[in-house]
Protein backbone atom coordinates (compact mmCIF):
# COMPACT_ATOMS: atom_id res chain seq x y z
CA UNK A 1 0.00 0.00 0.00
CA UNK A 2 2.69 2.57 0.54
CA UNK A 3 4.73 1.74 -2.73
CA UNK A 4 0.93 2.41 -4.01
CA UNK A 5 0.67 5.67 -2.43
CA UNK A 6 4.59 6.84 -3.01
CA UNK A 7 3.96 8.56 -6.25
CA UNK A 8 1.07 10.63 -5.67
CA UNK A 9 2.85 11.83 -2.05
CA UNK A 10 5.54 13.15 -3.80
CA UNK A 11 3.58 14.91 -6.01
CA UNK A 12 1.39 16.36 -3.07
CA UNK A 13 4.50 17.38 -1.45
CA UNK A 14 5.64 19.59 -4.11
CA UNK A 15 2.02 21.23 -4.42
CA UNK A 16 2.46 21.80 -1.13
CA UNK A 17 6.12 23.13 -0.98
CA UNK A 18 6.52 25.21 -3.93
CA UNK A 19 3.05 25.13 -5.69
CA UNK A 20 1.86 25.48 -9.02
CA UNK A 21 1.88 28.84 -10.94
CA UNK A 22 -1.90 29.76 -12.25
CA UNK A 23 -3.64 32.46 -13.86
CA UNK A 24 -6.22 34.88 -12.23
CA UNK A 25 -8.18 35.82 -14.84
CA UNK A 26 -10.54 37.78 -13.26
CA UNK A 27 -6.77 39.80 -11.94
CA UNK A 28 -5.03 39.10 -15.13
CA UNK A 29 -2.11 37.97 -12.95
CA UNK A 30 -0.07 35.39 -11.97
CA UNK A 31 -0.62 33.59 -7.81
CA UNK A 32 1.03 30.46 -6.02
CA UNK A 33 -1.75 27.59 -6.13
CA UNK A 34 -0.74 25.20 -3.25
CA UNK A 35 -2.81 22.14 -2.16
CA UNK A 36 -3.41 20.16 0.85
CA UNK A 37 -4.64 16.77 1.94
CA UNK A 38 -7.58 18.26 4.38
CA UNK A 39 -9.64 14.99 4.47
CA UNK A 40 -10.05 11.74 3.54
CA UNK A 41 -13.32 9.77 3.37
CA UNK A 42 -13.18 6.14 2.79
CA UNK A 43 -15.31 2.89 3.77
CA UNK A 44 -15.43 1.87 6.93
CA UNK A 45 -12.52 -0.86 5.42
CA UNK A 46 -10.73 1.44 3.84
CA UNK A 47 -10.06 3.71 6.51
CA UNK A 48 -8.40 1.19 9.06
CA UNK A 49 -6.07 0.31 5.73
CA UNK A 50 -5.07 4.08 5.70
CA UNK A 51 -4.93 4.97 9.76
CA UNK A 52 -3.16 1.55 9.93
CA UNK A 53 -5.50 0.31 12.87
CA UNK A 54 -6.59 -3.03 14.14
CA UNK A 55 -10.16 -3.91 13.67
CA UNK A 56 -11.95 -5.93 16.43
CA UNK A 57 -11.69 -5.03 20.19
CA UNK A 58 -10.33 -1.97 19.40
CA UNK A 59 -12.63 -1.51 16.18
CA UNK A 60 -14.07 2.44 16.68
CA UNK A 61 -10.99 4.52 14.59
CA UNK A 62 -12.53 7.52 16.56
CA UNK A 63 -12.49 6.08 20.39
CA UNK A 64 -9.35 3.60 19.53
CA UNK A 65 -8.38 2.22 22.95
CA UNK A 66 -11.27 3.50 24.28
CA UNK A 67 -13.62 1.66 23.20
CA UNK A 68 -15.67 -0.31 25.33
CA UNK A 69 -17.53 -3.43 24.12
CA UNK A 70 -19.71 -6.98 24.90
CA UNK A 71 -18.51 -9.68 23.78
CA UNK A 72 -21.34 -11.97 22.77
CA UNK A 73 -20.80 -16.13 22.71
CA UNK A 74 -23.80 -16.89 20.90
CA UNK A 75 -23.73 -14.95 18.19
CA UNK A 76 -20.06 -14.83 18.02
CA UNK A 77 -19.41 -11.33 17.67
CA UNK A 78 -18.03 -8.28 19.32
CA UNK A 79 -20.98 -5.47 19.51
CA UNK A 80 -20.87 -2.02 21.23
CA UNK A 81 -23.37 -1.39 23.59
CA UNK A 82 -22.66 1.94 25.91
CA UNK A 83 -24.24 4.74 27.07
CA UNK A 84 -21.52 7.09 28.81
CA UNK A 85 -22.05 9.69 25.66
CA UNK A 86 -25.25 10.86 27.12
CA UNK A 87 -25.19 13.69 29.79
CA UNK A 88 -25.14 13.03 33.26
CA UNK A 89 -28.15 12.63 34.89
CA UNK A 90 -29.71 11.40 32.04
CA UNK A 91 -32.72 9.27 32.59
CA UNK A 92 -31.31 6.35 30.63
CA UNK A 93 -28.03 6.44 32.99
CA UNK A 94 -30.49 5.47 35.86
CA UNK A 95 -30.59 2.32 37.25
CA UNK A 96 -33.72 0.71 36.96
CA UNK A 97 -33.02 1.01 32.81
CA UNK A 98 -29.77 -1.78 33.06
CA UNK A 99 -32.16 -3.90 32.02
CA UNK A 100 -33.26 -2.31 29.38
CA UNK A 101 -29.23 -2.49 28.28
CA UNK A 102 -26.78 -4.12 28.40
CA UNK A 103 -26.61 -4.46 32.32
CA UNK A 104 -24.10 -2.74 33.24
CA UNK A 105 -23.74 0.69 35.42
CA UNK A 106 -23.65 3.91 33.60
CA UNK A 107 -24.85 6.52 36.12
CA UNK A 108 -21.36 8.07 36.21
CA UNK A 109 -19.29 6.94 33.29
CA UNK A 110 -17.85 9.35 30.50
CA UNK A 111 -16.98 8.77 26.81
CA UNK A 112 -13.21 8.43 26.38
CA UNK A 113 -11.35 11.56 25.19
CA UNK A 114 -10.44 12.07 21.18
CA UNK A 115 -6.92 11.17 22.08
CA UNK A 116 -6.32 11.16 18.54
CA UNK A 117 -7.32 14.26 17.72
CA UNK A 118 -4.57 16.47 16.45
CA UNK A 119 -0.83 16.00 18.06
CA UNK A 120 -2.26 13.55 20.14
CA UNK A 121 -2.50 11.17 17.61
CA UNK A 122 0.57 11.45 15.95
CA UNK A 123 2.03 10.64 19.79
CA UNK A 124 0.39 7.52 19.50
CA UNK A 125 1.62 6.29 16.21
CA UNK A 126 5.08 8.36 16.02
CA UNK A 127 7.23 5.39 17.94
CA UNK A 128 5.56 2.72 16.67
CA UNK A 129 7.91 -0.34 14.68
CA UNK A 130 6.23 -3.50 13.33
CA UNK A 131 7.79 -6.31 11.18
CA UNK A 132 5.26 -7.41 8.92
CA UNK A 133 5.61 -11.22 7.77
CA UNK A 134 5.86 -14.42 9.59
CA UNK A 135 9.77 -14.78 9.93
CA UNK A 136 12.70 -12.33 9.23
CA UNK A 137 15.15 -13.26 6.39
CA UNK A 138 17.40 -15.31 9.29
CA UNK A 139 14.08 -17.55 9.07
CA UNK A 140 13.43 -16.33 12.70
CA UNK A 141 9.90 -15.57 13.91
CA UNK A 142 9.32 -11.84 13.62
CA UNK A 143 9.42 -9.59 16.68
CA UNK A 144 7.34 -6.27 17.32
CA UNK A 145 8.26 -3.68 18.85
CA UNK A 146 4.88 -1.42 20.06
CA UNK A 147 4.38 1.32 22.75
CA UNK A 148 1.60 0.79 25.18
CA UNK A 149 -0.12 3.80 23.74
CA UNK A 150 0.31 2.54 20.44
CA UNK A 151 -1.21 -0.98 21.30
CA UNK A 152 -4.11 -0.45 18.90
CA UNK A 153 -2.42 0.69 15.71
CA UNK A 154 -0.17 -1.33 13.18
CA UNK A 155 2.43 0.93 11.96
CA UNK A 156 2.77 5.12 11.18
CA UNK A 157 0.66 6.35 8.39
CA UNK A 158 2.89 7.53 5.17
CA UNK A 159 1.03 10.46 5.71
CA UNK A 160 2.89 11.56 8.66
CA UNK A 161 5.97 11.29 7.19
CA UNK A 162 5.50 13.66 3.75
CA UNK A 163 3.53 16.07 4.69
CA UNK A 164 4.50 17.92 8.29
CA UNK A 165 1.07 19.58 8.73
CA UNK A 166 -0.92 16.18 8.68
CA UNK A 167 -0.24 15.56 12.76
CA UNK A 168 -1.99 18.90 13.22
CA UNK A 169 -5.75 17.43 11.27
CA UNK A 170 -7.78 17.37 13.77
CA UNK A 171 -10.02 15.18 11.47
CA UNK A 172 -8.30 13.17 9.17
CA UNK A 173 -9.71 10.53 8.00
CA UNK A 174 -13.70 11.09 7.85
CA UNK A 175 -16.77 8.53 8.18
CA UNK A 176 -18.16 8.04 4.93
CA UNK A 177 -22.00 8.36 5.68
CA UNK A 178 -23.23 6.71 2.75
CA UNK A 179 -21.44 3.62 3.88
CA UNK A 180 -22.95 3.80 7.44
CA UNK A 181 -26.25 4.45 5.92
CA UNK A 182 -26.72 1.41 4.16
CA UNK A 183 -24.86 -0.83 6.75
CA UNK A 184 -27.57 0.35 9.34
CA UNK A 185 -30.20 -0.24 7.11
CA UNK A 186 -29.63 -3.87 6.09
CA UNK A 187 -29.52 -4.64 9.18
CA UNK A 188 -32.71 -2.71 10.36
CA UNK A 189 -34.84 -3.80 7.26
CA UNK A 190 -33.60 -7.65 7.65
CA UNK A 191 -34.35 -7.73 11.25
CA UNK A 192 -37.91 -5.99 11.13
CA UNK A 193 -39.31 -7.96 7.80
CA UNK A 194 -37.02 -11.11 8.82
CA UNK A 195 -34.51 -11.52 5.87
CA UNK A 196 -32.92 -15.11 5.30
CA UNK A 197 -28.88 -13.86 6.05
CA UNK A 198 -29.76 -10.20 6.91
CA UNK A 199 -31.83 -10.69 9.97
CA UNK A 200 -30.30 -9.79 13.85
CA UNK A 201 -32.55 -12.00 15.31
CA UNK A 202 -32.66 -15.26 16.40
CA UNK A 203 -32.06 -18.41 18.89
CA UNK A 204 -28.33 -16.96 19.06
CA UNK A 205 -29.83 -13.69 19.55
CA UNK A 206 -31.60 -14.90 22.46
CA UNK A 207 -29.08 -16.66 24.39
CA UNK A 208 -27.06 -13.32 23.94
CA UNK A 209 -30.04 -12.15 26.23
CA UNK A 210 -29.27 -14.68 28.41
CA UNK A 211 -25.68 -14.21 29.30
CA UNK A 212 -26.49 -10.21 29.38
CA UNK A 213 -29.01 -10.84 31.80
CA UNK A 214 -31.73 -8.44 29.90
CA UNK A 215 -35.13 -8.68 28.33
CA UNK A 216 -36.19 -11.21 30.10
CA UNK A 217 -39.67 -11.66 28.75
CA UNK A 218 -37.52 -12.63 25.47
CA UNK A 219 -35.73 -14.94 26.45
CA UNK A 220 -35.86 -18.60 24.72
CA UNK A 221 -38.16 -21.46 26.21
CA UNK A 222 -37.00 -25.13 25.87
CA UNK A 223 -39.90 -27.93 24.65
CA UNK A 224 -40.19 -31.04 25.80
CA UNK A 225 -39.31 -32.25 22.88
CA UNK A 226 -36.11 -30.63 22.33
CA UNK A 227 -36.78 -27.59 20.52
CA UNK A 228 -37.17 -23.97 21.33
CA UNK A 229 -39.88 -21.36 21.25
CA UNK A 230 -38.97 -17.70 20.69
CA UNK A 231 -41.50 -15.53 21.96
CA UNK A 232 -42.42 -12.77 20.02
CA UNK A 233 -40.54 -9.74 20.58
CA UNK A 234 -41.50 -5.90 18.97
CA UNK A 235 -39.90 -6.05 16.05
CA UNK A 236 -41.01 -9.38 14.91
CA UNK A 237 -43.38 -7.99 12.29
CA UNK A 238 -46.59 -10.26 11.37
CA UNK A 239 -47.52 -10.90 8.03
CA UNK A 240 -50.53 -7.77 8.47
CA UNK A 241 -48.11 -5.40 9.42
CA UNK A 242 -45.33 -6.54 6.54
CA UNK A 243 -48.20 -6.84 3.72
CA UNK A 244 -49.03 -3.18 4.78
CA UNK A 245 -45.14 -1.79 4.32
CA UNK A 246 -44.86 -3.94 1.26
CA UNK A 247 -47.90 -2.73 -0.76
CA UNK A 248 -47.39 0.69 0.53
CA UNK A 249 -43.87 0.59 -1.00
CA UNK A 250 -45.28 -1.22 -4.53
CA UNK A 251 -47.30 1.66 -5.10
CA UNK A 252 -45.26 4.48 -4.46
CA UNK A 253 -44.81 6.44 -7.26
CA UNK A 254 -41.73 8.71 -7.33
CA UNK A 255 -40.30 11.17 -9.43
CA UNK A 256 -38.25 9.87 -12.47
CA UNK A 257 -34.41 9.01 -10.94
CA UNK A 258 -35.47 10.06 -7.73
CA UNK A 259 -34.34 6.49 -6.83
CA UNK A 260 -34.15 2.99 -8.00
CA UNK A 261 -37.60 1.13 -9.31
CA UNK A 262 -38.89 -0.29 -5.98
CA UNK A 263 -40.55 -2.94 -7.77
CA UNK A 264 -37.47 -4.46 -8.70
CA UNK A 265 -36.51 -4.46 -5.09
CA UNK A 266 -38.94 -5.57 -3.34
CA UNK A 267 -40.74 -8.76 -3.05
CA UNK A 268 -44.10 -8.79 -2.46
CA UNK A 269 -44.09 -13.32 -1.98
CA UNK A 270 -41.89 -13.06 0.88
CA UNK A 271 -41.83 -9.60 1.90
CA UNK A 272 -38.25 -9.07 1.32
CA UNK A 273 -35.77 -6.19 -0.14
CA UNK A 274 -32.92 -6.96 -1.93
CA UNK A 275 -30.29 -6.14 -4.49
CA UNK A 276 -30.57 -2.16 -3.49
CA UNK A 277 -27.60 0.05 -3.90
CA UNK A 278 -26.59 2.96 -1.19
CA UNK A 279 -28.48 5.25 -2.82
CA UNK A 280 -31.79 3.67 -2.09
CA UNK A 281 -31.01 2.91 1.44
CA UNK A 282 -29.95 6.47 1.59
CA UNK A 283 -33.57 7.53 -0.11
CA UNK A 284 -35.18 4.91 2.76
CA UNK A 285 -33.69 5.97 5.73
CA UNK A 286 -34.06 9.84 4.53
CA UNK A 287 -37.83 9.64 3.32
CA UNK A 288 -39.97 6.20 2.56
CA UNK A 289 -39.11 3.89 6.01
CA UNK A 290 -40.58 6.28 9.00
CA UNK A 291 -44.12 6.41 6.38
CA UNK A 292 -44.45 2.77 5.77
CA UNK A 293 -43.90 1.29 9.27
CA UNK A 294 -46.85 3.08 10.49
CA UNK A 295 -48.81 0.41 9.85
CA UNK A 296 -46.61 -1.42 12.76
CA UNK A 297 -48.87 -1.50 16.25
CA UNK A 298 -45.96 -0.88 18.87
CA UNK A 299 -45.68 2.96 19.27
CA UNK A 300 -42.09 3.32 21.13
CA UNK A 301 -40.18 1.14 18.38
CA UNK A 302 -42.27 3.43 15.52
CA UNK A 303 -40.94 6.30 17.30
CA UNK A 304 -37.61 5.04 17.46
CA UNK A 305 -36.94 3.90 13.48
CA UNK A 306 -38.69 7.43 12.93
CA UNK A 307 -36.16 9.25 14.72
CA UNK A 308 -32.97 7.66 13.11
CA UNK A 309 -34.35 8.31 9.80
CA UNK A 310 -34.90 12.11 10.96
CA UNK A 311 -31.46 12.08 12.58
CA UNK A 312 -29.83 10.68 8.46
CA UNK A 313 -32.35 13.37 6.68
CA UNK A 314 -30.68 15.89 8.93
CA UNK A 315 -27.29 15.43 8.36
CA UNK A 316 -27.73 14.88 4.67
CA UNK A 317 -28.85 18.41 4.06
CA UNK A 318 -26.99 20.75 2.37
CA UNK A 319 -26.80 23.16 5.11
CA UNK A 320 -26.92 22.87 8.65
CA UNK A 321 -26.20 25.44 11.31
CA UNK A 322 -23.48 25.60 13.53
CA UNK A 323 -25.65 25.79 16.88
CA UNK A 324 -28.08 22.60 15.89
CA UNK A 325 -24.71 20.14 15.74
CA UNK A 326 -24.89 20.07 19.83
CA UNK A 327 -28.52 19.22 20.17
CA UNK A 328 -27.80 16.82 17.10
CA UNK A 329 -25.15 14.95 18.62
CA UNK A 330 -27.51 14.27 21.99
CA UNK A 331 -30.12 13.31 19.58
CA UNK A 332 -28.05 10.75 17.78
CA UNK A 333 -27.08 9.37 21.18
CA UNK A 334 -30.73 8.94 22.74
CA UNK A 335 -31.74 7.79 19.25
CA UNK A 336 -29.44 5.00 19.67
CA UNK A 337 -29.89 4.19 23.11
CA UNK A 338 -33.80 3.58 22.40
CA UNK A 339 -32.51 1.25 19.58
CA UNK A 340 -30.70 -0.30 22.95
CA UNK A 341 -34.07 -0.30 24.49
CA UNK A 342 -35.84 -2.09 21.48
CA UNK A 343 -33.88 -4.42 19.49
CA UNK A 344 -31.34 -7.62 19.85
CA UNK A 345 -27.78 -7.22 20.60
CA UNK A 346 -26.61 -8.45 17.84
CA UNK A 347 -27.56 -5.54 15.92
CA UNK A 348 -25.09 -3.31 17.62
CA UNK A 349 -21.92 -3.79 15.01
CA UNK A 350 -19.74 -1.00 14.86
CA UNK A 351 -21.68 0.98 12.17
CA UNK A 352 -24.51 1.61 14.22
CA UNK A 353 -22.02 2.21 16.57
CA UNK A 354 -20.79 5.04 14.00
CA UNK A 355 -23.68 6.70 14.07
CA UNK A 356 -22.94 8.67 17.30
CA UNK A 357 -19.42 9.86 15.94
CA UNK A 358 -21.34 11.40 12.28
CA UNK A 359 -21.89 14.83 14.06
CA UNK A 360 -18.74 15.50 15.38
CA UNK A 361 -16.87 15.49 12.02
CA UNK A 362 -19.56 17.88 10.35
Amino acid sequence: MDTFFEPLMEDMKILWKTGVQMLDEYRKDLFTLRAIIFVMINDYPSLFILSRQFKGKVGCVVCIDGSTYVSLDASKKLVYMRRRRLSKGHRYRLKKMYTYFDNNEELHSTAPSRNNKGQGGFQIVGKIKFVFGKKTKDEKPRKEVKPILGATFKKNSIFFEYFPYYKELDVRHTIDGMHVQKNVFESLIGTLLDIKGKTKEGLNSRMDMVQLGIKKELHHVLLENGKYHLLVASYNFNIDEKHAMCVWLKNLKVPFRFCSNLCSILSMKDHTLTNYNSHDCHVMLTTFLPISIKAINHVFLKMAVTWLCYFFNKISQKVIERYELVSLYEFAMETVSQFEMCFPPSLFNIMVHLVVHLVPQI
